[in-house]
């Protein structure tokens, strides 16, 4: 299935192992009413051992499945088991993939198998491999990526696998952003990235009995421009919704800028805006908007 996406959609996109007994009513959004996209995950949340009974959940869950409001995106273990997938009845009925160590490694044969296969899906490569450290590699997946046959919905950061790499675990307490090397990192592929128009979602929070903390989270995220969170727990669904919601000075000055007759500067608030400096930014608080309405108000949709 490929029906029109926004990563801004997809807001708090829960990791659902492949083997959860509950995976039918998730998917179906039944479960989670409020869950706006869900990854079932084949490959860290699974031994070796489970992956023959996580592929016979997928099959089983795809049987009844039927496309609702929710995304649903599966994360195959390797380009073995997206092959092994891809063969699965019904797989057609699934947004997407989220591709785990995505890099100039396996770049090549994710886009093969995807290619030569009769149905069309979204992709979420997810950056969290060695090439992480390598402007050089970096460039080379954007290259390839701009050029592809890949329909790339979001780049994914594989946060905890690159804490791996560099040997670290963060405390709760502790904000990425503070930490000198993954602050660098993501830095880096935000500069890499975005300015080519590829959305960025953000890091794990692997934190789950602090709410506050896990707020905070979010709002930084925001304020880095990553939009979209990988989330390993339901109860961080609610606070992304929530964060992704936009002041009505905000709303208003977006709408100010996206329209044809204002002029080249505005003031609001004391605060100035330029309409052609900050017109990507005015697009994002819409499409926020669009999806989580206003601080204070229902959701839109």
């Amino acid at each position: 299935m490929i029906r029109h996406l926004s990563p801004v959609q997809l807001g708090g996109s829960l990791y659902i192992p492949a083997i959860h007994k509950d995976l039918q009513s998730i998917c179906s959004g039944q479960k989670y009413p409020h869950l706006r996209s869900c990854i079932i995950d084949t490959e860290d949340a699974l031994g070796e051992e489970e992956l023959e009974d996580a592929m016979e959940n997928i099959t089983q869950m795809l049987l009844r499945y039927k496309p609702e409001k929710l995304c649903v995106f599966i994360r195959p273990r390797n380009p073995l088991v997206l092959k092994a997938l891809l063969r699965i009845k019904n797989i057609d009925r699934i947004d997407g993939f989220s591709l785990p160590k995505f890099s100039t490694k396996v770049m090549h044969d994710y886009e093969l198998l995807l290619k030569a296969s009769p149905y069309s899906f979204y992709v979420m490569p997810v950056l969290e491999s060695l090439d992480l450290f390598s402007t050089e590699k970096l460039e080379a997946i954007r290259s390839f990526l701009l050029s592809s046959t890949l329909k790339t919905l979001s780049l994914r950061l594989g946060g905890e696998d690159m804490m791996n790499l560099l040997g670290l675990k963060r405390n709760c307490e502790e904000s990425i952003y503070t930490l000198v090397a993954p602050a660098k990192i993501i830095a880096d592929v935000i500069t890499l990235f975005k300015p080519f128009g590829f959305n960025i979602t953000a890091t794990v929070f692997n934190c789950i009995n602090t709410p506050a903390l896990f707020e905070q989270n979010v709002r930084d995220d925001l304020r880095q421009g990553l939009l979209g969170k990988t989330i390993i727990h339901p109860e961080q669904i609610e606070p992304v919704n929530e964060a992704y919601r936009v002041t009505r000075s905000e709303y208003e000055m977006a709408v100010k800028m996206l329209d044809p007759q204002t002029k080249a500067i505005i003031v609001q608030e004391g605060r100035m805006g330029e309409k052609f400096a900050h017109s990507a930014w005015a697009g994002t608080i819409l499409e926020r908007y669009k999806y989580y309405g206003l601080i204070g108000h229902a959701p839109l949709s």
